[in-house]
């Protein structure tokens, strides 16, 4: 009697620690359409689009990484990136460089 109630709580308790699902993620991926988006409005700043600012995504968070002339270029370029629809955080890698080569367009 008493093996039959231990082996009834064994089978009880694994049935309950079995495979679960997986928390659901609440991480959107950023598309590569979004990232071309926002390499797009990058290109169309005069000050910016010479700098050549690297873009990419890393999960639900746009990087920005390169160098620009100036900080008012640095918080420019997240400002523009964040007009893409669905991008709502960056990760501003930019670095502040007031030799970064300006070429007229």
């Amino acid at each position: 009697m008493k093996k039959s109630v231990l082996l009834l709580i064994a089978v009880l308790v694994m049935g309950c620690s079995g495979p679960t699902e997986p928390p659901p993620t609440s991480i959107q991926p950023i598309d590569s359409a979004k990232v071309q988006a926002a390499k797009i409005n990058l290109s169309t700043d005069t000050e910016l689009a010479p700098c050549n600012i690297q873009v990419s995504a890393e999960n639900d968070m746009l990087v920005l990484k390169g160098g620009v002339p100036s900080q008012a270029g640095k918080d420019r370029a997240e400002t523009l990136v964040k007009k893409v629809e669905g991008i709502k955080k960056v990760a501003n890698h930019l670095e502040v460089q007031p030799n970064t080569a300006q070429t007229p367009l």
